[in-house]
């Protein structure tokens, strides 16, 4: 079992790259996401009709490797359903907005966004539910999550094998390691920086890397609850992949 463990990890590096599906990432974004953003940015207000729960499935995606993927591993695509995943086993990709965080707008403050943001005493979860929404952090989820669904299907199945059920659910160890801190996971993670980037190029080479962190819920909340050496090594592997990708601003550095 360490033999195959290890002959995994080993195979894995070899299929970190960035995901070239920005046209898949911009096509689920505006059908699915796009009006609900803007008119909370209008409104302030989330409405019942707003990030509703529906699905779809890969064969409406058109890049190259989306389209090459769906031929062996068609997936149904889960919308809004409360969390974002990839499930092998299930042939199924989960994408949306955090369902905790709109039952509490919606419930505790009838839909205000700001009165909810308020509400909260935590800075880091004031910090969290005011980008919850954002076009940068639902397109970098749906990168993420397309992400792994083309590294698995293209590369024999090496998410499957290694996780036998890929639910990510941020509590799984693989080999001692939390799956949040594998360079597994940070090949998804650097899909929701590569949208971070889109949105914020103009200024990237400005911000700190802490900035960066916070601008992302997932980012932010993994850099919160992962702890001692396990968090150094998952900065410094982060950054370092960052930096091949030609992501690291120089104030990140």
């Amino acid at each position: 079992m360490k033999t195959l463990i290890k002959k995994l990890l080993i195979e894995g590096l070899l299929h970190e790259k960035l995901t070239n599906v920005d046209v898949d990432v911009n096509l689920l974004y505006i059908k699915y996401f796009e009006y609900d953003v803007n008119e909370l940015e209008r409104t302030g207000i989330i409405r019942d009709d707003m990030f509703i729960q529906t699905k779809t499935n890969t064969t409406m995606l058109t890049s190259e490797e989306c389209i090459e993927a769906n031929k062996t591993n068609s997936c149904v695509i889960n919308i809004n359903i409360g969390s974002n995943y990839y499930k092998p086993s299930g042939r199924v990709i989960a994408i949306g907005v955090n369902d905790s965080a709109l039952n509490y707008v919606k419930d505790e403050y009838n839909g205000n966004l700001k009165l909810a943001i308020d509400g909260l005493h935590d800075i880091n979860q004031k910090g969290s539910l005011s980008r919850e929404f954002t076009e940068e952090k639902i397109k970098g989820s749906i990168h993420h999550e397309l992400a792994h669904w083309i590294d698995d299907t293209l590369h024999n199945g090496h998410i499957n094998k290694r996780l036998n059920k890929s639910m990510e659910v941020g509590t799984r160890n693989l080999n001692g390691v939390p799956v949040n801190a594998t360079k597994m996971e940070i090949q998804g993670q650097i899909h929701n920086i590569k949208q971070l980037y889109n949105k914020y190029t103009d200024i990237w080479d400005t911000i700190s890397f802490q900035d960066m962190i916070n601008y992302s819920p997932p980012l932010r909340s993994i850099n919160n609850n992962l702890t001692g050496n396990t968090k150094i090594k998952w900065l410094r592997d982060l950054k370092t992949r960052m930096h091949r990708e030609g992501l690291l601003g120089k104030n990140m550095k």
